[in-house]
């Protein structure tokens, strides 16, 4: 991590957040947890490629006042986590991902998952759909592609010059925003890393979401899509707009891009309470669920 993310981490300590480090198939799993004041089940926030928990640091604190317990993952690969000694694939990462979630997640949680960490929380929610009691999602990573497709996505990813790390940073976001170019530095950094670049090197078509996969998903899912995502192709939004099971909702933010919380934290956080309480209303109490 650079200077600016150990900063971040450092602040989240010192407001509370506990560091923890995993060990998994992959190697060490570093993980933020942070006790929550609120009344509702724990959360758990899966990040994007070549992000990191402490990204999700400004979302963390507004949601710690509303949520008992979050908890932010880094990754294979992605912030404190260990650069893994073989080449990071998808099945690996969701490997890791499933034996620390095992390690930490004593409950069901409520799963949130940005980009690639969409993908991540569809494929854990696969897998374990008892811990899982709602899933939220904001621009997913995963959609099918045949291989001119994902070799467009892979080449939009290529940041070796400061140029191209400003013009991603422009489709990534909706609007422009003070502190454009130290988040396209950092970025531009954060790709040139092992993890990321293994990972992307390893997507071919075989590996991303089948139909059958989202349609199969047992929890109240939400998907929410920015609609100034220029970092996904809009066949991605369209994949899980059609693809949805019949209790999943769609939902698209006007002026939004692809990490809709680093537009507008509140609205985005509104929006995320107000699914999550229409899910907890419409959940049977443990009385009505052992049939008292």
């Amino acid at each position: 991590m650079d200077t600016v993310d150990m900063l971040r981490l450092r602040s989240l300590r010192l407001l509370g957040a506990r560091s923890r480090l995993i060990q998994t198939s992959l190697g060490r799993l570093h993980i933020l947890e942070w006790q929550g004041t609120g009344p509702r089940p724990p959360i758990v926030l899966i990040h994007g490629l070549a992000s990191c928990a402490v990204d999700y640091g400004p979302l963390m604190r507004w949601l710690r006042r509303r949520h008992s317990k979050l908890i932010a993952p880094d990754l294979p690969g992605h912030g404190y986590s260990s650069t893994p000694k073989v080449p990071l694939t998808a099945d690996r990462m969701t490997t890791a991902l499933l034996e620390m979630m095992d390690a930490v997640v004593d409950e069901p949680v409520i799963v949130f998952g940005n980009s690639l960490g969409g993908i991540a929380a569809i494929r854990y929610a696969r897998l374990r759909p008892e811990h899982v009691l709602a899933l939220i999602l904001a621009s997913p990573g995963g959609a099918p592609m045949d291989w001119p497709e994902l070799h467009t996505l892979k080449q939009s990813f290529d940041l070796s010059s400061g140029d191209a790390a400003m013009a991603f940073t422009r489709r990534f976001l909706g609007a422009p925003q003070a502190g454009m170019a130290w988040m396209a530095r950092g970025v531009r950094v954060r790709m040139g890393r092992p993890g990321p670049k293994s990972l992307l090197d390893n997507v071919t078509p075989e590996v991303l979401l089948r139909p059958s996969e989202v349609r199969g998903l047992q929890a109240p899912t939400l998907v929410m899509w920015g609609d100034q995502d220029e970092v996904l192709p809009r066949t991605s939004r369209r994949f899980f707009s059609t693809n949805l099971p019949p209790h999943g909702r769609f939902e698209a933010l006007p002026g939004f891009g692809h990490s809709p919380y680093l537009d507008d934290l509140s609205h985005f956080g509104d929006r995320m309470q107000t699914f999550v309480d229409g899910v907890l209303r419409a959940a049977p109490s443990p009385r009505t669920a052992h049939g008292a």
